[in-house]
C-alpha cells in the first residue's frame, strides 16, 4: 500500500515539474537592513542623510529603482501615498538618492545613500517619507523570448520600503483620547472597543494600548478580571494634526462569558519611545441579565 502511494506521488510530482516554466525554479528576492529610519537634521547644514543596505538572496540579477514617496495614514489607519504639493516646500524635490537605479547581483549587497534638505525657516518639524524599492526588470530579454514572452510566477517580486522620519529641531507628539466607547457582544463573546485619537503635536505618536477589564460590584468595588491588548499588541500611529479611529473586537482568555452586571475598562496608551506620560481613559458598560 505504501509503495503504491509513493509511486503515485512520484508521478504527480513529475507532472508538476514538467509543467513548470523554464526559470520558475529560480528565485528573485531581496531584503533591506532597515524598515524604519529616524534622522535628525544637522543645524549647520539644514540637511539629514542616511544609508539603506540592500541585499540579494536571489540566484539572478534584479534591477531596482529607488523612488521617494510622500505618505500618511488615514483616519482608519490605511497607508495613503500623497501627491507632491503644488506650492511651498516639496520634500521630493529636496531629496537626493545615490544610486537612484542599480542592478543587484546574486548574493551581493549595495548601499543606497540619500540626503534631505529641509526648509530654513522650519523650527520643530517632522518630514515623513518612504524609500520605495521598485523592481524594474527581472528576466533578461533572451529569457523572456525563450518563454514566449509570457511572465511566469517569479516575475512578481515583493516590493520593500524603508520608512524615513526626518526631524528638525525637537518636535514632540501630543496625542489625546477624543472618545472611548466599549461594550460586550454576547453573540460573538467578544468585547467591543471604539477609540478616537488626535495628535496636536508636531511629531507622530507611536502608541501601545492596554486595557484593564474590571467588574464593579454594587458597592462600587472593582475586581480586575483581565488585561486586554489593542490591535493585537501592534502600534497605533497618529500623524501630527490628524485623527485616528480604531475599532477592535477583543477576546479575553479569562472572561469569555461575563456575568450580568457592571464593568469598567481602563485604557492606558504608552508611547513606544517614552516621549510623554501614558494617556489614561475609562469606559463603563453593562452586561444585561437574561430576560
Amino acid at each position: 500500500m505504501i509503495k503504491k502511494f509513493l509511486c503515485i506521488l512520484a508521478q504527480v510530482l513529475g507532472l508538476i515539474l514538467t509543467a513548470m516554466p523554464v526559470g520558475m525554479a529560480s528565485t528573485s528576492s531581496y531584503y533591506l537592513d532597515s524598515s524604519r529610519l529616524e534622522l535628525q537634521v544637522a543645524p549647520a547644514t539644514g540637511t539629514a542623510s542616511g544609508v539603506v543596505k540592500v541585499s540579494s538572496n536571489s540566484n539572478r540579477p534584479i534591477r531596482l529603482k529607488v523612488i521617494p514617496k510622500l505618505w500618511h495614514l488615514s483616519e482608519q489607519g490605511v497607508l495613503v501615498y500623497d501627491d507632491p504639493p503644488q506650492a511651498g516646500y516639496n520634500l521630493l524635490e529636496n531629496t537626493g538618492i545615490n544610486p537612484e537605479e542599480f542592478e543587484l547581483l546574486p548574493g551581493k549587497s549595495r548601499l543606497v545613500r540619500f540626503i534631505v534638505k529641509t526648509p530654513p525657516d522650519a523650527v520643530n518639524a517632522e518630514y515623513p517619507f518612504q524609500l520605495y524599492f521598485q523592481p524594474t526588470s527581472l528576466l533578461e530579454p533572451e529569457a523572456r523570448k525563450a518563454n514566449g514572452n509570457v511572465s511566469n510566477i517569479l516575475d512578481v517580486v515583493p516590493v520593500f520600503t524603508t520608512t524615513v522620519y526626518v526631524y528638525k529641531g525637537n518636535p514632540q507628539p501630543t496625542p489625546k483620547v477624543e472618545s472611548f466607547r466599549c461594550g460586550y457582544l454576547p453573540e460573538k463573546r467578544q468585547f467591543l472597543v471604539n477609540l478616537g485619537l488626535s495628535n496636536s503635536g508636531a511629531k507622530h505618536a507611536r502608541l501601545f494600548g492596554n486595557i484593564v477589564l474590571s467588574h464593579k460590584s454594587a458597592s462600587g468595588a472593582s475586581q480586575i478580571l483581565d488585561v486586554l491588548h489593542m490591535q493585537n499588541s501592534t502600534l497605533l500611529i497618529v500623524f501630527p494634526g490628524m485623527k485616528r479611529t480604531v475599532e477592535n473586537l477583543l477576546e479575553s482568555a479569562k472572561v469569555s462569558k461575563p456575568e450580568p452586571g457592571n464593568y469598567q475598562m481602563e485604557l492606558s496608551l504608552v508611547d513606544e519611545r517614552n516621549l510623554q506620560p501614558a494617556i489614561q481613559s475609562t469606559c463603563e458598560f453593562t452586561v444585561p441579565g437574561t430576560p
